[in-house]
């Protein structure tokens, strides 16, 4: 999984993609830490989270199956065609 490219929505709409960057099995289920790009939007909630709480309720390990796989390229190819 290391090196594939991944999506997800974090609240109602915020796209997420990044890079695996790690991987680890826990209890037969597949976690991975992601490389976010252009992540403001979630980072500034989990500040605000942190800031508010006093601690961060956020990991930074995912489960894999509530990420999405992409082939970049594809994904360029397809929405060019818009």
């Amino acid at each position: 999984m290391i090196g594939k490219n991944v999506w997800t929505l974090f609240g109602n709409n915020e796209f997420r993609c990044g890079k695996v960057i790690e991987e680890d099995t826990c209890e037969g289920w597949k976690y991975v830490r992601v490389k976010w790009i252009d992540d403001e939007g979630f980072e500034v909630d989990r500040q605000r989270v942190i800031r508010l709480r006093g601690y961060d309720k956020y990991s930074d390990w995912y489960r894999m199956d509530k990420l999405h796989i992409f082939d970049k390229e594809a994904l360029i190819n397809k929405i060019s065609k818009l």
